[in-house]
């Protein structure tokens, strides 16, 4: 840091002739003048000497207000506070905050505690990675650090058109509220009074339309020509006929196939999204795929794996996106329109409340709809 006295000759008074005082400071190429109280004749100013000719109660303020920026400097340095012009002059304003902390700083304090609270289990893998990647997209957006007071909705806004620019409104809209969260534990450790993240976010409406069970068939049954091709399709078909999500499929294994007193084999598997428990019953195409890849199902990646899928889609002439979040979707779906019961379907895709399996799967498809209605066609006339 570099700081000098100046009296610029663009703001002498033309009433008095004076002009203000003000502190020149330099830090890492970046230049402020503060403005001090003290107003002087510049015939009188020495700049090279840093002295008022005659004046010495201003000379002491001048080693005075020196003193105090050295303070301030070893102070905001020793605390590991951001130390740049801006910050600098706030605290020379303003002094420096009890439990002030730059906003890469709070990431990383606040990612500290989710590694402590994922060794106990009190997260998920998921949601600690959701937190990496919110810090990261925010970095990304805001490209420099800077002290968390100083953090505004502005900033909020930025970020959140950052993100939209990468992906769809509602996936922004999962990270701003885990940004959201991250403000909240600022307030609570007294660094903000307020969260900048003020403004209301809206989720889009999707529509999600599930396969049929006569469309799960035609992709079942397809020749496709290629046995990697088939491998991606031994994959979507167990994920229809389970529920299970890419990541939970990705880590499937025979430790996780139980079976019970009545010799019927069971995926019994903690999600990795949620950290519930799934119970699915082995259905004898699930049981096929899984003996056909020796309990070891082909590895990708969830990019490549729903690139493979609509290829797949093209083949089958099936005017719905592919995608494997679709077929946890369809499996829920058909449970619901075959007839099992909410809370069965809910054990299966491994929610904790029936309240999810309701807003998200309960789907019934037409044909079902007619079914149902035609029962009780009689009692309606």
């Amino acid at each position: 840091m570099t700081i000098t006295f100046v009296c610029r000759a663009s703001k002498v008074s033309k009433k008095d002739g004076l002009t203000p005082l003000e502190l020149y400071v330099i830090i890492n190429g970046k230049r402020r003048f503060v403005s001090l109280n003290r107003k002087i004749d510049p015939k009188l100013f020495n700049p090279k000497k840093q002295i008022v000719r005659g004046d010495d109660q201003t000379n002491e303020y001048i080693e005075a207000v020196r003193m105090k920026c050295y303070s301030l400097e070893t102070e905001m340095l020793k605390r590991g506070l951001l130390f740049t012009v801006d910050t600098f002059v706030y605290a020379f304003k303003h002094g420096i905050k009890q439990n002030s902390i730059s906003v890469y700083g709070l990431f990383d304090e606040f990612m500290v505690k989710q590694v402590e609270k994922r060794k106990v289990g009190l997260i998920t893998q998921a949601v600690y990675v959701k937190y990496k990647c919110t810090i990261r997209y925010s970095k990304e957006a805001m490209g420099t650090d800077k002290m968390l007071y100083d953090l505004s909705t502005s900033d909020m806004e930025d970020i959140y058109t950052y993100m939209l620019g990468r992906m769809a409104n509602n996936s922004a809209i999962c990270y701003m509220r885990k940004l959201k969260t991250i403000l909240i534990y600022a307030i609570r450790e007294g660094y903000i009074s307020t969260n900048p993240l003020s403004f209301k976010l809206h989720k889009t409406k999707v529509k999600k339309v599930p396969l049929t069970l006569e469309e799960v068939r035609l992709i079942r049954t397809k020749e496709l020509g290629s046995k990697s091709m088939e491998n991606i399709r031994d994959l979507f078909i167990l994920q229809c006929y389970t529920g299970l999500a890419f990541r939970d499929m990705a880590s499937l294994s025979e430790k996780d196939i139980e079976t019970d007193k009545d010799g019927k084999e069971w995926i019994v598997k903690e999600r990795v999204k949620t950290g519930v428990q799934a119970f699915i019953p082995i259905l004898p195409v699930v049981k096929e795929i899984l003996v056909k890849h020796n309990y070891h199902l082909p590895t990708l990646t969830n990019q490549k794996y729903n690139s493979y899928l609509k290829e797949i889609q093209e083949v089958c002439g099936i005017k719905k996106t592919l995608h494997s979040h679709l077929a946890r979707h369809t499996c829920g779906t058909l449970l619901l329109n075959a007839g099992v019961d909410m809370l069965t379907v809910s054990k299966v895709l491994g929610h904790s409340s029936t309240k999810t399996t309701e807003a998200v799967y309960a789907k019934l498809l037409p044909e079902t709809i007619m079914k149902r209605v035609e029962e009780v066609s009689d009692k309606l006339m």
